[in-house]
């Protein structure tokens, strides 16, 4: 830098040091007059927001442990919306085929999937009433489309 343009930024330096405060920039001090112009705050709203308070509902209550005898899948009970003309189409749709094959009763439950539902003895001996609810109780617990292929989809069509 030339001895000109260096004593030209010191002077532009004096000048801004110096009279700054007085044109709105650079140091105030006690011999300026920038604090006594006036000042321009800007006026602020605040605001509060606060969300009106929402009543959580109460979380429901824990599922009942299953009873010693009960056989449970993995993934837990399913819910099954059947009503009793589901089941009476169903027992329709199997019960024909009650004789000759390893499948027995009006849902025609093979020996291991009755054992599950916690069944004894031959499926096609108990009574209608126990039946219906063996075939609840395994529509709930597994997949009823892989117990019925044939007739749950029939079935719940109606």
């Amino acid at each position: 830098m030339s001895r000109t343009a260096t004593g030209a930024v010191l002077v532009s330096c004096l000048v801004a040091l110096f009279v700054g405060p007085e044109l709105g920039f650079g140091p105030i001090t006690s011999t300026s007059r920038a604090d006594t112009r006036p000042h321009r705050v800007p006026k602020a709203s605040v605001v509060i927001l606060t969300p009106p308070f929402i009543a959580q509902p109460a979380p429901p209550p824990p599922p009942a442990p299953p009873r010693p005898d009960d056989k449970v899948s993995r993934s837990g009970p399913r819910a099954v919306v059947a009503n009793d003309d589901v089941w009476a189409r169903l027992r329709a749709c199997e019960s024909p085929t009650n004789s000759g094959t390893t499948y027995r009763g009006y849902y025609q439950f093979s020996a291991s999937s009755w054992a599950s539902t916690g069944g004894t003895g031959d499926p096609a001996a108990a009574s209608l009433e126990e039946q219906t609810a063996r075939a609840q109780f395994l529509a709930g617990h597994s997949d009823p489309f892989h117990q019925w292929p044939v007739c749950w989809p029939r079935a719940i069509r109606g």
